[in-house]
């Protein structure tokens, strides 16, 4: 409960992206080097205990191409760590913060035949944003039973688009 308190915080301190004012691409781009970040320290140590980094990945989440870029990070070598890590950041983001990474851990969930699992991170989701056009958008294609591996494509197709919009090519 204390680092939740802490990272709650942390939270405040960061401004959301105004799109009328701010640099959008520069806030966009340091979104995703903290998802990078954030990967890299669960990847490497098993947790992430850097409040200001979690912060700012809930945060940046809000953006959609930041929480798209992250939905693509998933790949052969990678993805059972990141389903560890997005269900543990699903369960450890405050009140207002677990949609976005709620609907990362459903694809994941989904990819690896978790269809039980996805649907309750997509009751997360919606518990957390009513509303939220993600959430409800998966519930519809988890519902139609689409392949997981047609989504998998669907969504390896896409990160490379998001890449060269956040970094001018894909990394």
């Amino acid at each position: 409960m204390k680092n939740n308190l802490l990272l709650e915080d942390e939270i405040k301190e960061i401004a959301e992206i105004d799109y009328e004012k701010d640099e959008v691409l520069i806030n966009q781009r340091q979104g995703a080097i903290a998802v990078n970040k954030l990967v890299e320290e669960f990847i490497k140590a098993g947790e992430v205990t850097d409040n200001q980094l979690i912060a700012l990945t809930l945060v940046r989440f809000r953006d959609l191409q930041v929480r798209d870029y992250a939905m693509g990070l998933a790949n052969a070598e990678n993805k059972d760590k990141l389903f560890n890590l997005w269900y543990w950041l699903m369960n450890f983001a405050p009140n207002g913060y677990v949609a976005p990474v709620a609907c990362i851990f459903a694809t994941c969930a989904y990819e690896a035949s978790e269809s039980e699992l996805a649907h309750h991170a997509l009751d997360r989701a919606l518990a957390d944003c009513p509303n939220y056009p993600l959430a409800l958008l998966l519930r519809r294609v988890f519902c139609a039973a689409w392949p997981s591996s047609s989504f998998a494509v669907m969504r390896g197709e896409l990160h490379p688009r998001i890449c060269a919009t956040l970094f001018g090519g894909s990394i």
